[in-house]
């Protein structure tokens, strides 16, 4: 893209005076007028200057801030402001490219949280992977901020498969007889067959067996055909994969996932877990979907187990496995860890 100016309107001063100061952190040099900025921008700097904007006010903010780029060093003409747009678009357009070459340079990464045997929580069954990410800058993001990243620039696929592809070559370092789970998420319907392609040639590439991997469905309640998913999950089991389903116990739609789906793990809520020892109703809610569980001879995962005595109770109900930050938190995978 050519150099040019961005001129933003805000929707008020405070606003203004907020996106001034991100504006001069990241290196811009701003003019203000009222509630207008000007931004004379070099070649290809426009993603940056929108990013920095976008760090430092609120996404409502962003909807109500109007801007127009207007190349090379003329001033605005009447016919450009047919093309002014909200802050909030400009942003969004910039984090598909931002995403994009977090894609292709590794910035998006993989940590791992072991999921224990109930009875010996020294002994590790399964390390779930966990998406992480970098900024920009190098700087650690939220999985959340990178989530909605992607789902704003309309790229949670392809977010997905980059870190499903980073979960597979991490899982590499880790001990061959460790299962690790990877998330799926709706996203990875809306192109099944490809995604199972690329998801096999990359356990390939890695030298490792499809036995190792467990799906785990995440979002359920997202997922609005069922037998759809019953269908793309059969189809991975069929190349060797395994199939868990994710937040048992957060509401009826997962619940009535197990019987059409029949996984070969199921988790229970953490929410349900939180101080479930206590909880008269959690108690007996809780304990009911273990003991479907074992009845329909699935393996079960306690989540977000915090306290001994959540661990205690658990160990009580016969539950077969537990995760949680009392056990230990996500770390990289040795690999990442030389590499930070």
């Amino acid at each position: 893209m050519s150099d040019g100016t961005l001129y933003v309107w805000f929707p008020d001063a405070p606003v203004l005076e907020r996106a001034h100061d991100a504006l001069r952190a990241g290196g811009h040099h701003p003019t203000v007028t009222a509630t207008c900025a000007r931004v004379p921008l070099a070649p290809d700097g426009l993603d940056a200057c929108v990013l920095d904007l976008g760090g430092a006010i609120s996404e409502p903010e962003a909807r109500r801030a109007r801007a127009l780029f207007v190349p090379g060093s003329r001033d605005p003409s009447l016919d450009d402001f047919g093309r002014i747009v909200s802050l909030h678009q400009l942003h969004v357009a910039a984090q598909t490219g931002w995403l994009l070459e977090q894609f292709d340079h590794g910035g998006i990464t993989s940590h791992f949280h072991p999921i224990v045997h109930v009875g010996d929580t020294s002994r590790v069954f399964a390390h779930e992977a966990l998406l992480r990410g970098k900024g920009r800058k190098g700087e650690p993001l939220e999985p959340l901020t990178i989530l909605q990243n992607a789902r704003e620039a309309g790229l949670y696929q392809e977010l997905d498969l980059a870190a499903c592809r980073c979960a597979i070559r991490e899982a590499a370092t880790l001990p061959r007889s460790v299962t690790v789970f990877i998330n799926f998420s709706p996203a990875m319907m809306r192109d099944a067959e490809s995604a199972l392609e690329t998801t096999v040639a990359a356990i390939d590439a890695a030298g490792l067996e499809p036995e190792r991997f467990v799906f785990e469905v995440i979002e359920a309640d997202r997922i609005e055909n069922a037998s759809q998913l019953k269908s793309v999950l059969d189809a991975y089991r069929k190349d060797g994969f395994r199939v868990a389903l994710d937040d048992l116990g957060a509401g009826w739609s997962t619940l009535n996932l197990v019987h059409r789906l029949q996984p070969d793990f199921i988790k229970l809520d953490r929410d349900l877990i939180r101080e479930v020892n206590s909880d008269r109703v959690k108690d007996l809610i809780a304990s009911k979907l273990l003991e479907i569980g074992h009845g329909l001879g699935i393996r079960t995962i306690v989540e977000g187990v915090e306290t001994p005595q959540e661990l205690q109770w658990a160990r009580a109900r016969g539950a077969d496995f537990v995760q949680g930050f009392l056990i230990a938190k996500p770390g990289p995978s040795p690999r990442a860890a030389r590499l930070s």
